[in-house]
């Protein structure tokens, strides 16, 4: 019922805005989540306007677009997917229909996802059967910079060069922080390590670490299941919980305090991606 109404009103927004501002702005690119911004942003030249659908402190998968971001829609030429997140499911299709010149473009083309098993493994399943979080891990989200690339390329042909040299220090950090977790990963002893929602599915398939995830099938933990944690915890010596900035910390609080160790926040969704990759990093050598 909810979105039922949120589509009707966003039907009304469409039409007021459509009969004043039906101008397509061809340098106006939308995005789903903040790190796809960053590198489209870098990319691009500075004449060129990057919006972000699922904004800071906000969950993909359950975020709904407000008024103002309808409208970015509404004059946007190019929409650039990263793949399986539920927002993007909920929404691109009724994005479509409200501005049917929009390109919509899926940065997630040819990465090896996790789904059906291997991610209900996981503790955790998603619409689809598919692990979205490609962008957490430094090598899968590589090739989304390459898709991205690509996308802009082939939408702004007039400006590929200047794509193309920009990328070239992207790809150059992103692969120095892939090799960054290579070899400080493999060194570890403790590969386990416990954290909220399952953000880091991809990252710990690419680098050999195990997640272990409070949240159970995508649903607020049981009291069974906390207590199962918390024995498989026990039973690993694990020292910390990683939580993310979007999701309630209560029973991750629960847990800490039952076993005395810390909860480590994390930021999957930071637009600063690469600073956000490397504390990671440090964060994980440190508490795992």
């Amino acid at each position: 019922m909810y979105k039922t109404i949120i589509y009707i009103l966003i039907s009304i927004l469409f039409t007021l805005t459509s009969c004043s501002e039906n101008n397509i702005n061809k340098n106006h690119i939308v995005v789903s989540i903040l790190p796809q911004k960053k590198i489209v942003t870098r990319l691009l030249p500075d004449n060129y306007t990057v919006t972000t659908m699922v904004t800071k402190g906000n969950s993909p998968a359950t975020y709904s677009p407000s008024p103002s971001q309808i409208k970015d829609i509404n004059l946007a030429s190019l929409y650039i997917q990263i793949g399986n997140i539920g927002f993007e499911k909920a929404w691109i299709e009724r994005f479509e229909e409200l501005n049917p010149k929009l390109t919509i473009e899926d940065s997630s083309e040819g990465i090896d996802f996790i789904h059906g098993e291997d991610y209900i493994h996981g503790d955790h399943v998603h619409e689809g059967g598919i692990e979205p979080h490609i962008w957490t891990s430094p090598k899968t989200m590589l090739k989304v910079l390459l898709n991205t690339k690509n996308i802009l390329q082939k939408h702004y042909p007039e400006i590929n060069d200047e794509i193309e040299f920009n990328s070239k220090p992207l790809i150059d950090s992103l692969l120095h922080i892939d090799s960054l977790y290579r070899l400080d990963l493999a060194d570890l002893k403790a590969k386990n390590f416990l954290i909220f929602h399952p953000a880091y599915t991809y990252l710990a398939r690419d680098y050999g670490i195990n997640q272990i995830s409070i949240e159970h099938n995508g649903k607020e933990p049981s009291a069974k299941w906390l207590q199962t944690i918390i024995n498989t915890a026990k039973q690993q010596n694990i020292k910390s919980i990683f939580v993310q900035q979007e999701f309630d910390k209560r029973n991750a609080e629960i847990i800490a305090k039952e076993l005395n160790i810390k909860i480590i926040e994390v930021s999957p969704l930071n637009e600063n991606y690469e600073k956000e990759m490397k504390e990671l990093l440090d964060k994980l050598k440190s508490n795992i």
